[in-house]
């Protein structure tokens, strides 16, 4: 019979995970300081969960409480429960969630219900950057060559780069009709995750900040959690160009993955990064009932967002993705 124990130590889920990491892959979402940031930023609360076979733990799991509703993890693409590799039983999600309402985001299905609109894409890093730039397609390492050759600036930090990055991401999101999430949730990630790295990389054009990403690290899983470009230098190809800087900042980090994060399938987002070879992993979102309507849904809300002013944008943009995750 397989029960839920409250963690009250990092350090022993950590234990627990690095053994781990040496038969599966273990994500970002597992990181268990991330929790506490979401609590922090949308007055979220928070629990860590270990998975108990009677005395022995057998997995992890980290909630998240979005009003009545237990999430893992809002805002990421996954945080399900992740349990030993040697572990031979089948594990029964709706036992381990005290809860009547819940959506659960994992790569396999946990649920009668779920949504698999989504996508992940990532790579397994080689030992060093010529090898890992030839497993990119031809067509696209040519277009990072030609991009190189315009020397722009390319740097990489934390908080000092927070405003470049922030006002590159909401533009992205304003075009797309979408609410960013607001500038405190990247703060408070940049003071607050452990565990692992928080990087910004931003390319300029001159002072002019033109491409910006945002990633998080945990034990050697590095994603790219969000991003944007301004769309006149598309031509240019420095969504390439940010994407090939901060692959090279993994290995030399020595990290085991590099994730894109997540796309629709079939979309230009998805096709893009196909380029790269990447592995393809699907996305479950595991839910408690039949999916409902949500605000993503709604066409016109999307057509209306896009004409607010930027500054409006990035406002309200703080309160509504609280709901919006």
């Amino acid at each position: 019979m397989l029960s839920t124990l409250v963690c009250t130590n990092d350090d022993e889920w950590n234990d627990f995970l690095e053994k781990e990491n040496n038969h599966q892959m273990v994500t970002i979402a597992h990181n268990p300081s991330l929790g506490k940031i979401l609590s922090n930023t949308f007055g979220y609360s928070s629990t860590n969960y270990f998975i108990k076979d009677g005395e022995q733990t057998i997995g992890v799991m980290p909630i998240v409480n979005v009003g009545k509703k237990m999430v893992s993890m809002p805002h990421f693409s996954y945080g399900g429960p992740l349990v030993q590799t040697s572990y031979a039983n089948n594990v029964n999600l709706s036992s381990l969630i005290n809860a009547p309402s819940f959506e659960i985001r994992s790569f396999e299905k946990l649920s009668e219900h779920y949504i698999d609109k989504k996508i992940s894409c990532i790579l397994k890093l080689k030992d060093t950057e010529d090898e890992m730039f030839m497993t990119i397609k031809a067509k696209l390492r040519q277009k990072i060559r030609k991009t190189l050759k315009m020397n722009f600036d390319v740097k990489s930090g934390g908080i000092e780069l927070l405003n470049d990055f922030y006002t590159i991401f909401s533009q992205r999101m304003l075009k797309f009709g979408s609410p960013p999430l607001g500038k405190q949730f990247f703060r408070n990630l940049l003071q607050q995750y452990t565990y692992g790295d928080v990087q910004i990389t931003v390319i300029y054009d001159g002072v002019k900040a033109i491409s910006a990403g945002f990633s998080l690290s945990y034990l050697g899983f590095n994603e790219l959690c969000w991003s944007g470009t301004d769309e006149t230098y598309n031509k240019q190809n420095v969504n390439a160009l940010m994407f090939w800087e901060m692959i090279k900042t993994s290995i030399a980090k020595e990290h085991r993955y590099f994730s894109f994060g997540r796309s629709t399938i079939d979309s230009s987002q998805h096709e893009f990064k196909k380029l790269w070879n990447p592995m393809e992993l699907p996305i479950y979102y595991n839910l408690s009932e039949e999916p409902k309507t949500s605000l993503r849904d709604f066409e016109f809300l999307t057509k209306i967002w896009k004409y607010q002013p930027l500054r409006t944008s990035q406002i309200l943009g703080h309160y509504v993705s609280k709901y919006v995750y």
